[in-house]
């Protein structure tokens, strides 16, 4: 494929482009969206090369432009098309995210900072600006080692909502980044805002409109390479510092292989070793667990025996339960069973 035959196949685009567009109500133009992208892919060897090697992802990114509604604009630095793995992926900037969190109603403005050990900087909870007083035109070496970063939100009824993330979140999320290696070296601030921003929206309103954003979010997850959440991560830490083996271990079953992967190998040096052996032994513990309990349900529902039953699902929590029965073959039979005694 020439860069000829990779403009042109930017312009069949144009009909499922529209039609995704309509839907959105219009919101960005298809003329303009291919002279923005050719500028993009012709002015950078490494975008035409993978867009070249790999014309599905080009078809899709740019088709992302029309779902989201958000524009590849130059002059409003919203959204770009960029080479990350092999592949072309629809990039949205942290002034992006707020642009449609805002056109959703979500929120007024938001404004993303960076806090630096240098900073002067006190936290006066999350329904109030902090204070921070820094030097802006200090060279980054001067305002210090980097502390954190934090995210004003003015909402729709006036208030403020405050959100933060320490600097070891904040570099826990670059680690488990496809891009770790390519804007979060050469852009830090920026990539470091737009995880802020990631993170804030969640505490946003739901309004009508807020599908957008939340697409736009979703797409900067698969383009990143985001192994796992901040949730997921959090919950991960929690239960294996509460030493909680059958939930440690049903944690695995809902996150899946890759997400628990990573997990597994993100912590931080001088504690991995020690980490990873307790997590280990966690899961295997809770495996076990997690055995004893499917094969003892399954024996008490096949001998009919429904107080067994009883006992056993009593024992479970309300997500334990849950896990079970979506997972558990002959759970309507257990729970009419269970249905047949009385508590105890």
């Amino acid at each position: 494929m020439s860069a000829k035959d990779v403009i042109e196949y930017v312009k069949q685009q144009e009909p499922k482009f529209k039609e995704l567009n309509k839907a959105n109500g219009n919101l960005v133009d298809f003329g303009r969206e291919c002279l923005f992208a050719r500028q993009q892919i012709l002015g950078s060897e490494y975008t035409l090369k993978a867009a070249m090697n790999d014309p599905n992802s080009l078809q899709a990114a740019i088709l992302n432009v029309a779902s989201i509604g958000i524009s590849l604009n130059p002059a409003s630095s919203h959204a770009y098309l960029v080479p990350r793995a092999g592949k072309i992926c629809l990039d949205i900037s942290y002034r992006g995210l707020v642009y449609l969190a805002t056109d959703a109603g979500a929120i007024k403005w938001a404004k993303s900072e960076l806090v630096y050990a240098n900073d002067e900087f006190e936290w006066r909870g999350p329904s109030t600006v902090p204070v921070h007083k820094a030097d802006p035109f200090a060279e980054p070496a001067d305002r210090g080692e980097l502390r954190g970063g934090y995210v004003i939100a003015k909402l729709p009824d006036g208030e403020t909502l405050v959100e933060t993330m320490s600097a070891h979140e904040i570099n826990k999320v670059r680690a488990t980044s496809s891009a770790a290696n390519g804007p979060w070296k050469t852009w830090f601030e920026e990539m470091a805002k737009k995880t802020l921003i990631k993170r804030a929206y969640k505490s946003w309103p739901q309004t009508p409109a807020r599908r957008r954003l939340d697409t736009a979010v979703e797409t900067l997850h698969e383009s990143e390479g985001m192994a796992f959440t901040i949730e997921q991560q959090s919950r991960y830490m929690e239960l294996l510092k509460s030493g909680e083996a059958l939930d440690f271990y049903l944690h695995r079953l809902e996150v899946g292989d890759e997400a628990w992967s990573a997990m597994f190998n993100a912590f931080p040096k001088g504690e991995k070793t020690k980490t990873k052996d307790a997590a280990r032994k966690l899961e295997q513990e809770g495996h076990e667990h997690y055995r004893i309990i499917d094969v003892d349900l399954q024996s008490m529902v096949d001998a009919e025996e429904a107080h067994g039953v009883r006992e056993i699902i009593d024992e479970l929590t309300p997500e334990q339960r849950k896990h079970f029965a979506e997972h558990f073959p002959d759970w309507d039979k257990a729970m009419r069973l269970y249905e047949t005694t009385e508590a105890a």
